[in-house]
């Protein structure tokens, strides 16, 4: 064998070995983010929720519910398009804001005698709704059209929390 075919075999499994590092790497730090947001009370990813730290693995009703409203609220913070439209970035903030409010009127209901409570859930259970269905709804759509479902998610959540 020639050494230009030595140099292409030992290139190749240099690179080989370089993407199977950094697809290992990546998979190890995509766990362990998903992991650590997972166990934390964060309601928004870097802002803690103020809902009782055993709601992270109940599996009360309202738990469940506190955890659907983090998930949905996460899928919408991951969306690239919006993380680089400043209009955009400040309507998330005020979807933030509403999620808090949502978040803490579950836990208000939470409290309420148990024949209270259930018709209470099920209005936020339509706003939590509405919100999974969300990160769906912006991606890949024009900007102003992603203003107009995040308002309609705010209004959907404010008609729950009065």
């Amino acid at each position: 064998m020639s050494a230009v075919a030595w140099i292409v075999i030992i290139v190749t499994i240099a690179v080989a070995l370089i993407i199977l590092a950094g697809a290992a790497w990546f998979a190890v730090d995509s766990d362990k983010r998903v992991r650590r947001f997972a166990r934390s009370n964060d309601l928004i990813p870097g802002q803690p929720s103020r809902a009782p730290d055993d709601w992270t693995t109940s599996t009360s009703r309202e738990a469940r519910m506190h955890r659907r409203i983090r998930y949905a609220i996460a899928d919408v913070h991951q969306n690239p398009w919006i993380a680089n439209d400043a209009g955009l970035v400040a309507e998330r903030d005020r979807l933030d804001a509403a999620v808090f409010d949502l978040d803490d009127k579950l836990i208000h209901v939470s409290t309420l005698p148990e024949e209270e409570r259930d018709s209470e859930l099920e209005a936020i259970d339509a706003a939590i709704v509405e919100l999974e269905e969300l990160p769906k709804k912006l991606w890949e759509t024009p900007a102003e059209q992603q203003r107009s479902d995040i308002d309609a998610a705010i209004s959907t959540i404010g008609r729950a929390c009065h």
